[in-house]
């Protein structure tokens, strides 16, 4: 069955999109893609009402990443709200692909990996060639695994059984927060009044934890970095052992803000967790210093200030769950 793949893309790109689906032709020839943009669309069809169709149908979207994409209301807003949104349902897979230089970095995709790789685009590189072939590999990669297709199933199956309205409530007020810290981010240079105002978003997520922990899951595994600090805010209020390894990932690569919080859950899961969890709290504690130790973020960090805490407590916890040593009278 092959992954039903959709284009989005300036058609300003148009030229470099034909580049890239020449080489994705032998993909195609397998019969593990199939590919759509809008140039397919035929006369007379409801060209808005089509896009919406196919981006619903898609299995996997390639994101074409250039000025004109990012100045584009339609592809950056309607087109990429909707995409998200699958991908963070499991439903489909996004990959970002860099063909001409532009400030991504400063756009919600600086929270996906990017590619190619080195996040030089593919049209200031030496051989086009080479580096088209190199975002045909990556692509290959994801299309050798299975179809999403049955996991999007059966969580349109259970949507559709249990609609909890008020959930979807919650759900919605969560990601209107996770969209105002990302567009506080992005449109405040960094200072104190930033880190207050973003701060002030957070408090906020954490005033519905006890009503969004149910969307833990769906918000850990989420591309957007406002969804994810929502997945922290519940983890300072729940903690929880299954999260440890999501923590220490977000102080590894997200920006000091998040990975500040991630490791105050940290601190929190040492005085909240149950002795069981010790030993994977420990290692995650352990885990979670040595990446900042080598990301040289300072001396005495915030970050590393939290994480020192909570090795105190969790050894303190560890010495008053030791059974008590024998003695003989």
């Amino acid at each position: 069955m092959p992954w039903q793949t959709f284009y989005s893309y300036s058609h300003k790109d148009e030229e470099l999109r034909d580049k890239l689906a020449t080489y994705l032709t032998p993909l195609k020839q397998k019969g593990l893609i199939a590919e759509w943009h809008d140039r397919k669309i035929e006369p007379g069809v409801n060209w808005d009402r089509e896009i919406s169709t196919k981006l619903d149908q898609a299995d996997l979207v390639l994101i074409l990443i250039s000025p004109d994409f990012l100045a584009s209301d339609y592809c950056f807003g309607v087109e990429m709200e909707r995409a998200f949104s699958r991908a963070k349902q499991g439903q489909s897979k996004l990959i970002p692909i860099l063909i001409r230089p532009c400030l991504w970095e400063e756009s919600r995709f600086s929270a996906l990996q990017m590619i190619p790789r080195d996040a030089k685009p593919v049209s200031s590189a030496p051989s086009m060639d080479e580096a088209l072939k190199a975002v045909s590999l990556e692509i290959r990669k994801v299309v050798s695994e299975a179809v999403p297709a049955q996991e999007a199933s059966r969580h349109e199956r259970v949507t559709e059984t249990v609609f909890d309205s008020s959930l979807d409530l919650v759900r919605n007020q969560i990601h209107a927060y996770a969209r105002l810290y990302e567009k506080t981010r992005q449109r405040m240079r960094p200072s104190n009044e930033r880190t207050t105002q973003m701060e002030g978003i957070f408090q906020r997520m954490q005033s519905l934890t006890n009503a969004s922990y149910p969307l833990l899951a769906e918000l850990r595994r989420s591309p957007s970095p406002g969804d994810r600090l929502a997945a922290v805010s519940i983890l300072q209020t729940f903690a929880d052992e299954s999260s440890l390894t999501f923590l220490v990932d977000l102080i590894a690569k997200e920006k000091p803000f998040v990975g500040y919080h991630a490791a105050r859950a940290l601190r929190i899961a040492a005085g909240a967790l149950d002795s069981p969890s010790y030993p994977a709290l420990s290692a995650a504690l352990d885990r979670a210093r040595k990446v900042l130790d080598s990301a040289a973020v300072g001396f005495d960090s915030d970050r590393q200030t939290q994480l020192r805490i909570a090795v105190e407590e969790l050894n303190q916890n560890i010495a008053v769950a030791a059974p008590p040593s024998r003695t003989y009278d």
